[in-house]
């Protein structure tokens, strides 16, 4: 809906892998239809195609994007929640939209992909702030990306907002929508509830093995053990490499006089400034005295006869087409007025903003410089030491001695998941946080040792499969603590469903809720709300206040409150329409938003019945790592 359509506004690159907005496309529309299609293609959309390989480096980066906000979270449980799907969709419905750019010519300029790239924080020089080239390639390699492959992201990009946004604004709202907007959003009801806590279940006696077992064999997702591997790591980063990195003054010296010769330590002097033509030098002169005394431009423009003034804002020295013209405007500061004898006669030059940033000195310089030739070390060492490991291993070294003679870290992990945790739950420090050794880990069979691989920034590992316990559901011994907590839960749970019943029953016949609390005792209360639709309090949260909006007045209904774990039997006692119903301009923005909404899904829907949508299941398969094939 409307947030599909918006999110064009964001690049798939940008958000999940330099944390940058640029722009993007779509999100998922189903499509269920299977064709026969390019055996390079994942699958095609009109002319549009969407490559294997396309498809496996958007799941993996969304699978890590996920993994890196929730770490217990597994390849499995992703593909069960569709996010293998939800990918595909969205690169269908970006094709779809690049298919109808391309039949309306819509076409996007290299300077246009040029002034979006270099807007891209990531691709700045901390120092200057300003795009570095050197910073650009290195962010793209780190994301196994290539020039060509991110520019024409971004092309695309661009392309898709030229043809989507448009169709988005300028959309009215009725008066008749605004005014039942209101009615439904300010529309309050009054709500008695007798809660009913855990606590009216009373003492529970102690769960014998058959129950426990019964539960096991009733749930046995609930006690699910995944496959499990013991693996040896040897791995080495630059992080590691960094505490033992010397970074020699003569070489920060050095570094510093190149970025200073490049002008790379602070940013480019600017001008704002306006010219005029002037026919000679007298008037020239003449006419920027004038402006050196503070009388208005146009003022002057209409004494001296200069006409209409050419503005340049915010330009280095480079951008002024005359160099006469760029090296006056240069020497002069702000609300300076200067004439010059350019190349094609005399011109008037008003600098209205100067900007000329300081420098910084060596010793402020210093600390930025020596990270960046650290880091560089640091990188280099590591490919040093992976190449060692490497040859050991060539030479018949197991991973163990290998490590140990290259100087890397060896670590053992005794049964860990692919999330990361061990069989007991609780998460490995130092792996859980890495997905790509977990995912090599689960790879590849016991015994086997996997090429150098590189990770996180710059880093690389071996790993060995040492060991694999498969997926299973555990004996009663050892769950049983785990069983037992969720059988107590589970009788209160029905314990409490008979009491709601027995007050629902007794309720509906017309007895009070508070003679119905006290009959029960201790763990029942009575209490009653005013609320909105969008409102809780205390135990009248979002499933209770749902459930009273959806009942008529005086009727009976049963929810669970608070903590879910307490039980509610209420009853509207009051329904409330707003007292007023003038729409607020804030209330017209809102369903504004959501025409825009519908109109998005529209705009989906079309295009995506307008062209054939083909797929190759196997190399969508082997795309999404379901098959041991390489996409």
């Amino acid at each position: 809906m409307l947030a599909a359509i918006r999110s064009l506004t964001r690049s798939p690159f940008a958000v999940l892998i330099i944390i940058v907005p640029l722009l993007a496309a779509f999100a998922l529309f189903g499509v269920t239809d299977v064709f026969r299609v390019s055996p390079t293609s994942a699958a095609t959309v009109g002319g549009e195609t969407i490559s294997a390989r396309e498809l496996s480096t958007a799941y993996q980066r969304e699978l890590r994007n996920i993994q890196t906000q929730n770490p217990g979270v597994t390849r499995e449980q992703a593909e069960q929640a569709g996010l293998p799907d939800r990918v595909l969709g969205r690169l269908i419905d970006q094709a779809a939209i690049e298919a109808k750019a391309d039949d309306l010519r819509l076409g996007v300029s290299d300077e246009e992909v040029r002034a979006g790239i270099q807007t891209i924080e990531a691709f700045s020089n901390p120092f200057t702030g300003r795009f570095d080239r050197q910073a650009y390639r290195q962010a793209l390699s780190n994301a196994n990306y290539s020039e060509t492959e991110f520019e024409d992201s971004v092309r695309g990009d661009l392309m898709r907002t030229q043809l989507v946004l448009p169709l988005l604004t300028g959309l009215a709202v009725p008066d008749t929508m605004a005014t039942a907007r209101l009615a439904y959003e300010g529309e309050r009801r009054s709500v008695d509830a007798l809660f009913l806590s855990p606590a009216l279940a009373g003492d529970l006696p102690a769960p014998t093995d058959e129950e426990l077992q019964t539960l096991i064999d009733e749930t046995p997702q609930a006690f699910q053990r995944p496959e499990l591997r013991r693996i040896t790591l040897a791995r080495v980063s630059p992080e590691l490499m960094m505490r033992d990195i010397e970074v020699a003054e003569d070489d920060l010296r050095n570094l510093y006089e190149i970025r200073l010769e490049n002008g790379e330590l602070a940013d480019p002097s600017t001008r704002s400034l306006r010219q005029w033509n002037a026919p000679d030098q007298a008037t020239a002169q003449s006419a920027a005295g004038a402006l050196n005394a503070g009388t208005d431009p146009a003022e002057v423009a209409a004494e001296f006869g200069l006409g209409e003034p050419v503005e340049l804002t915010d330009v280095q020295a480079y951008e002024i087409p005359q160099s006469a013209v760029a090296d006056a405007a240069f020497e002069a500061g702000a609300d300076e007025a200067v004439a010059v004898e350019a190349r094609l006669g005399w011109r008037v030059v008003l600098i209205d903003a100067a900007n000329d940033p300081q420098v910084p000195g060596f010793e402020q310089a210093r600390a930025g410089l020596r990270a960046e030739l650290a880091l560089d070390q640091a990188e280099q060492r590591v490919l040093d030491k992976i190449f060692e490991l490497d040859e050991a291993r060539a030479g018949g070294m197991a991973l163990d001695q290998a490590g140990a003679q290259a100087g890397i870290p060896v670590e053992y992990f005794d049964f860990v998941s692919q999330s990361g945790v061990t069989a007991d739950g609780v998460q490995v420090r130092g792996l859980a946080d890495n997905e790509e050794i977990l995912t090599a880990a689960f790879e590849f069979p016991a015994g086997f040792e996997t090429d150098p691989t590189e990770y996180g920034e710059n880093g690389y590992f071996v790993l060995r499969v040492d060991a694999v316990e498969p997926a299973r559901v555990p004996d009663l011994a050892e769950v049983r603590e785990r069983a037992e907590t969720l059988w107590r839960f589970r009788t209160v749970d029905e314990r409490l469903q008979e009491r709601a019943d027995e007050a629902m029953t007794r309720l509906e016949a017309g007895e009070d809720l508070n003679a119905i609390a006290d009959s029960f005792g201790e763990g029942a209360r009575v209490e009653t709300a005013t609320l909105r639709r969008s409102e809780t309090a205390g135990p009248f949260n979002q499933d209770l206040v749902r459930r009273a909006f959806a009942a008529g007045e005086n009727e009976v209904f049963e929810a669970r409150a608070g903590d879910q774990r307490t039980r509610a039997v209420a009853r509207v006692s009051e329904i409330m329409p707003p007292a007023s119903l003038d729409p607020t301009d804030e209330t017209r923005t809102d369903i504004a938003a959501g025409l825009e909404s519908d109109l998005s899904q529209l705009i989906r829907t079309h295009l995506l019945t307008t062209y054939e949508i083909e797929r190759n299941p196997t190399l969508i398969d082997q795309a999404l790592g379901r098959s041991n094939a390489n996409p």
